[in-house]
């Protein structure tokens, strides 16, 4: 059987179960400022798996500063209304950048607007000091040809690079991972605790699970 269609199976067994946690990548993220956001941050308990109770809450704070993934940030224009998950609508008033490159966003919360209309559903972080860091961990194949011919020297086929990291935030609730838990990054893939958090400053490691389709977000 293909790994492919293993990975698969794999992600219809831990998709149902596994908490859903957010996380923006450390250097690829941009600021946005919401004019009519909260004055104050507040506080909201959510479901870690909206379709799954024993997975338990989760706390998620509200605040008019958050952060966006640069790859979303890179496809918006002014005017255009997109939705930030679990809270509502935002119209992008203002894109600042500087050489070319993203520096900040200004938006205005809509949260009378209807997320069925939108085309991009964003996943964010607030802009707080209880962001953890994170350490996504990406494993490949050790031969790069799906299947070697008898007269291949296999020595060209290895992958140099089998494992790839990439610097991370995510929200504060993952403070309270296991060793071995699984998780779900929201519109990234799912992960493993390998190391759980252990104090401020020193990355929680979480290995990618390939789900069958493409590989590990972590790059």
């Amino acid at each position: 059987m293909e790994w492919d269609k293993l990975w698969t199976i794999n992600k219809k067994i831990i998709d149902p179960l596994c908490a859903r946690h957010t996380a923006v990548l450390k250097d690829q993220r941009v600021l946005l400022i919401l004019t009519s956001g909260p004055e104050e941050p507040f506080v909201r308990i959510l479901p870690r798996h909206k379709k799954y109770e024993g997975a338990g809450n989760k706390a998620t704070t509200f605040t008019s500063r958050i952060w966006l993934e640069y790859a979303d940030a890179s496809v918006l224009i002014t005017g255009q209304e997109v939705t930030l998950m679990d809270w509502g609508n935002t119209i992008i008033k203002e894109i600042k950048t500087e050489n070319g490159v993203i520096t900040q966003l200004v938006g205005e919360l809509h949260l009378e607007g209807s997320v069925k209309l939108t085309k991009l559903k964003l996943t964010w972080l607030p802009d707080i000091e209880d962001l953890v860091s994170l350490s996504l961990v990406g494993f490949d194949f050790v031969i790069t040809k799906k299947k070697l011919e008898k007269d291949d020297d296999f020595v060209k086929f290895i992958n140099p690079c089998t494992r790839r990291e990439t610097s991370a935030l995510g929200d504060p609730n993952m403070r309270n991972l296991k060793q071995g838990e699984i998780i779900q990054l929201e519109r990234k893939g799912y992960y493993r605790c390998d190391v759980p958090f252990i104090r401020p400053f020193k990355p929680i490691v979480l290995f990618a699970i390939p789900d069958g389709r493409q590989q590990p977000p972590a790059n």
